[in-house]
């Protein structure tokens, strides 16, 4: 039951991901549709500045499981060494690393870098959700991007801006029982939060 639910969060988490990437101009992943393009028009100054963001890290330049730090896996109640996946919904698209509840299906966490993608992307494309919510992690932008609300499941896919033009896709999950009890999308912010001070800055 847990690994069925879990197929289906990874599945919907990863939608606008490969739709990116489906419609990508150049290696990067930039978007090249109209709609895109008009936007970036619109918005680029808030693009050109980061969409707020302070204190811009550079994640990409580090490997998937050096991602979150091991002081902050004790925190989270996984194991210190992540193991490092392809994506195989998409295997042109970066390895991210996953994070083990000390129990079988206890919870898990997983951590990935996206070059090229910027948070308006995700603005833009809200309706390829069947749950979508904006917010902000440590001063950076951020949404919620679910099959459905998390507060009902037992996965939650959050994606941050790192900087201008890098996204942290932070995927969690808890176990079946924890249902309606524990919102897996505190858990995916919480791992942001502690990962977010060991990244390198961006230059």
């Amino acid at each position: 039951m847990h690994k069925i639910r879990r197929g289906s969060v990874i599945a919907g988490g990863l939608v606008l991901t490969m739709a990116l990437a489906a419609c990508s101009s150049n290696s990067t992943g930039q978007t090249g549709t109209p709609e895109d393009t008009t936007t970036s028009n619109v918005t680029s100054s808030a693009s050109q500045s980061g969409t707020g963001i302070t204190n811009p890290k550079n994640p990409v330049a580090l490997e998937p499981c050096e991602l979150l730090p091991n002081e902050a896996t004790a925190t989270l109640g996984v194991t210190t060494n992540g193991e490092r996946t392809p994506n195989d919904l998409k295997p042109n698209l970066p390895d991210l690393c996953v994070w083990k509840g000390e129990t079988t299906d206890s919870k898990e966490v997983s951590l990935v870098a996206f070059p090229g993608r910027t948070i308006q992307q995700y603005y833009d494309n809200k309706s390829s959700y069947g749950y979508f919510e904006k917010l902000e992690v440590s001063g950076h932008p951020a949404v919620i991007g679910n099959t459905e609300d998390p507060t009902k499941s037992s996965g939650c896919a959050m994606y941050m801006a790192a900087n201008e033009n890098q996204i942290v896709l932070s995927s969690t999950f808890i176990s079946t029982e924890n249902i309606g009890k524990t919102n897996p999308c505190d858990l995916a912010k919480q791992a942001l939060e502690l990962s977010l001070p060991s990244w390198p800055a961006a230059k």
